[in-house]
């Protein structure tokens, strides 16, 4: 019983509020009803331009995305290239290398077995 009155008194508050606004205004019904309308069109006008400006930098956002993935794709394939290159300018050269250490190895143990063969021939 007690919120029924209490809905009663908000609604009878609110509408002699809105009574006594309507006729203490400054303003003829029929110019208010025109601000309102012209208000609201500004409104309107001003949240078609924000969502146009949003389009636009998603639109740009999707731009940019794409354009970094395929500078980044394009780096990638020359990081790979300039790898291949530089692996096909070193491999003679490790070769060589190879081939050198390969030389040293086998005259150390040709050193070290030719001494141990002549001491052999002195206790013969």
């Amino acid at each position: 019983m007690k919120l029924k009155n209490i809905g009663v008194g908000f609604l009878v508050g609110v509408t002699g509020g809105v009574l006594i606004s309507f006729l203490n205004a400054p303003k003829s019904g029929k110019e208010l009803q025109l601000s309102l309308k012209s208000g609201s069109s500004d409104l309107k006008s001003q949240f078609n331009q924000l969502k146009i400006e949003g389009d636009e930098i998603k639109n740009s956002f999707l731009k940019t995305k794409r354009e970094s993935s395929e500078v980044f794709q394009s780096l990638g394939d020359e990081v790979k290239t300039m790898i291949s290159n530089f692996q096909a300018d070193i491999n003679p050269n490790i070769e060589r290398l190879q081939g050198n250490i390969d030389n040293v190895t086998n005259r150390v143990e040709t050193a070290t077995d030719f001494p141990a063969s002549k001491k052999d021939k002195k206790k013969d």
